[in-house]
């Protein structure tokens, strides 16, 4: 049996899904790259914005016709899985098993009750043990890096999200279960490794989250480790002087504010203050100017006003992110805030949001500039050049980099190579091999 996995969403979704592809390959299932190969299809899905939300039932309408000009088993994991349930069943009824985002180990099971002709097959169920993956059944993606997840759900209970309904309470890996899989990694190939977790810094499965990346970074072999995503509550001194002193620890941090309002950030239940917030990032001290920052923004949450906004606008000055995410506010079912009157209009909304997003287009481009006449490694990847004629490539800060190579020159996949920055933009930098 042929399947296909499409995959929206985080990173941690990306992992899943090379998670799910393993547990059917070891089955005797084939992957394939399209839906219409395809006997089994899954939808391994995101809900933490309505948008991601429209585009899962958008793609299960064109499955629906699908299914009806041939046989084919359609089934919904994810997220979406895990916050709908059997509610799926009832707008797609052509879904054959809902698989929630704690019982990924199941799904054998439920392809099978659905090949022999059981309807709405589901499980949605909370195994206490789901964080506790065996690596070596993950069919890992043609990647420059790989993914390793530490933790799994969320204790923090921000009042727009969904993830600690959809992922449940924080498990912990235990710290010897994840340097003996980068072990692994590393002997497969791999030369870059990124940890994960709903809220990464607040690792404590057998030591700190700053411990395990220096344990993590004694591992022979690995060139560069990354991780997201960070919550600021859990953002410790220890973890700062770990960002700016390992140097296989990768110059990036990802750290979300979400409002640069106080009075935004206490209804949000975000647990600290803009001050808290860049007393935070003052950890890092002189090291900030070798790094790259990044951050999420929700642009037009409940009873935000002109000056919550504006105040968002100084804090990204003041701090002069890298990058940036920015969404407007996305209601999110069982949410605490529903409970919040929301009355802003629609078009402020979207142009504060043009707002913010114009600055930090100002701001990355800025930041991009520095790099222009310096030589930085990259590592490459891809295994060849682009329609374009560049080849694909990443910095440590996280950078696109887009390498102009001779014609004929072939360049390693995964490897690191030396650039010589020549242009920026705001969304990559061009370089070129010396």
């Amino acid at each position: 049996m042929k399947f296909f996995i499409q995959t929206w969403g985080c990173q941690m979704n990306d992992h899943d899904g090379e998670k799910l592809s393993g547990l059917l390959m070891a089955e005797g299932f084939q992957a394939v790259d399209s839906v219409e190969q395809a006997d089994l299809v899954m939808l391994n899905t995101c809900s933490i914005r309505e948008k991601a939300v429209h585009k899962v039932y958008s793609e299960l309408g064109r499955l629906r016709e699908e299914k009806q000009r041939r046989p084919l088993l359609v089934g919904v994991t994810g997220c979406l899985a895990q916050q709908e349930q059997a509610a799926l069943f009832k707008r797609a009824p052509h879904v054959d098993f809902v698989l929630g985002t704690m019982a990924l180990k199941q799904l054998p099971r439920l392809v099978a009750e659905a090949q022999a002709g059981r309807t709405r097959v589901m499980d949605t169920g909370e195994y206490p043990d789901n964080h506790l993956f065996p690596p070596a059944v993950t069919r890992r993606r043609d990647l420059a890096k790989a993914l390793v997840t530490i933790t799994e759900g969320c204790n923090h209970a921000c009042t727009y999200c969904i993830v600690p309904t959809t992922r449940g309470a924080e498990r912990h890996r235990p710290c010897g279960d994840i340097l003996a899989e980068v072990h692994g990694l590393v002997a497969s190939g791999y030369r870059e490794v990124e940890l994960l977790g709903q809220n990464v810094n607040s690792y404590s499965g057998g030591c700190t989250f700053a411990e395990l990346l220096e344990r993590v970074s004694e591992v022979d072999g690995l060139e560069w480790l990354r991780f997201t995503t960070s919550h600021p509550m859990n953002f410790t001194r220890e973890l700062a002087r770990v960002l700016v002193t390992n140097s296989k620890v990768a110059p990036f941090l990802h750290l979300p504010l979400q409002s640069g309002s106080d009075q935004v950030l206490k209804r949000m239940l975000r647990e600290y203050t803009v001050a808290d917030y860049l007393e935070r990032i003052g950890f890092l001290g002189e090291g900030r100017a070798r790094m790259a920052l990044s951050t999420d923004f929700i642009v037009g949450f409940p009873g935000e006003t002109d000056q919550d906004f504006e105040a968002t606008l100084r804090v990204l000055d003041e701090v002069a992110f890298d990058g940036s995410f920015s969404f407007i506010y996305s209601p999110r079912p069982g949410t605490p805030s529903l409970r919040l009157k929301d009355d802003l209009p629609m078009a402020v909304k979207s142009e504060r949001l043009m707002r913010l997003q114009r600055r930090q287009t100002e701001l990355t481009q800025a930041s991009n500039e520095r790099f222009v006449g310096r030589q930085v490694p990259v590592r490459v990847e891809t295994r060849g050049p682009t329609q374009h004629g560049w080849w694909l490539a990443r910095s440590g800060e996280w950078k696109t980099v887009h390498l102009m190579v001779g014609p004929g020159r072939e360049l390693p996949f995964g490897e690191l190579v030396q650039a010589r920055v020549t242009m920026a933009s705001p969304h990559f930098l061009g370089a070129v091999l010396d």
